[in-house]
């Protein structure tokens, strides 16, 4: 298993987690630090794992169940989308959802922030994704939290000097992100991508205003790690 990107240290020097799946978070509005400390019980698309979007039944029912008719509700959706990374793929992706967006009735004055987010995180997942590769996407709100998920290609590096400057590299590709999810109370972070997909998962979340709360997908505090 690829080792987890090195922690990366604000102010002051941080020791490296030895948890292989440690998730790297950035600052929240407030002044306070959120960190996954492990993995949560939420199905594997909610880490951008293009892979694996749920739990296989060991018994198959026939005929299926059939999908959920409820109307769109505002409070509670995920979408996932994959896409090539290529240069229309941001656009393409802010496109679609905005029309989830619409469908689902979400409230005016988060879509354009939410919309600026999937824009932003697309370019980054495609930065780092290969030309031919393939980026995931995930919106999806809970709880009046929004959040974006991407999944990028680019496998974590076993050498220390490498993932320093590849954190480094996310870090400054995050600038817009962060600034964005801190002004709408949230937050973003990055982490090694969940199993069976290789690569790293990135996301970032707003709450309802700019003093809303928000939550990574992992749930838990910890140390600081940006």
């Amino acid at each position: 298993m690829p080792e987890s990107l090195p922690t990366v240290p604000a102010k002051s020097s941080t020791a490296p987690s030895a948890d292989p799946l440690r998730a790297r978070s950035v600052p929240c509005s407030g002044g306070e630090l959120l960190l996954a400390a492990g993995r949560s019980a939420l199905p594997a698309y909610a880490f951008g794992s293009p892979y694996a979007l749920q739990v296989t039944s060991r018994i198959t029912q026939c005929p299926p169940p059939p999908p959920d008719l409820r109307e769109p509700d505002a409070a509670h959706f995920v979408y996932g989308l994959t896409l090539p990374s290529a240069g229309a793929t941001p656009l393409i992706a802010a496109e679609a959802a905005e029309i989830v967006l619409d469908v689902h009735e979400v409230e005016g004055a988060i879509v354009e922030p939410a919309l600026g987010m999937v824009h932003e995180l697309a370019v980054h997942a495609c930065r780092f994704t290969g030309a031919g590769e393939m980026i995931h996407l995930v919106l999806r709100r809970f709880d009046g939290v929004l959040q974006v998920v991407t999944h990028d290609t680019h496998t974590p590096h076993l050498n220390s000097r490498l993932a320093g400057q590849c954190a480094e590299r996310r870090r400054v590709s995050l600038t817009e992100v962060r600034e964005l999810a801190e002004r709408w109370g949230g937050e973003c972070g990055f982490t090694a991508a969940h199993p069976p997909a290789t690569g790293v998962c990135t996301w970032a979340s707003i709450g309802t205003g700019p003093a809303g709360e928000a939550s990574s997908p992992y749930g838990a505090q910890g140390e600081v790690a940006w």
